[in-house]
């Protein structure tokens, strides 16, 4: 099996997230640590401020041979948000 590389680490669930959404769209093989749902009983301490109080980083791994692929799919916008014809 190939070896595992660090890609992406956030602290913020929300951007944790959108990184698991833009990996799965690519069909990258992915694995996370430090991503536990807490928000139903804890909301509190599951917010990127409190994350980082408790050095609690939400890290991202991909295989060796997807590394420089999900690189470009992380930073890589495909959002059609504002590209909406609409007249005001």
């Amino acid at each position: 099996m190939e070896e595992l590389m660090e890609v992406y680490v956030t602290y913020d669930p929300m951007q944790a997230s959108l990184i698991k959404a833009k990996l799965n769209d690519e069909e990258i093989y992915f694995k996370v640590t430090g991503d536990f749902n807490i928000a139903i009983s804890m909301e509190t301490f599951n917010t990127e401020l409190s994350r980082m109080a408790i050095k609690r980083p939400i890290k991202f791994f991909v295989l060796e041979k997807d590394f420089e692929i999900a690189k470009v799919a992380l930073n890589t916008d495909n959002s059609s948000f504002f590209e909406d014809d609409l007249e005001y």
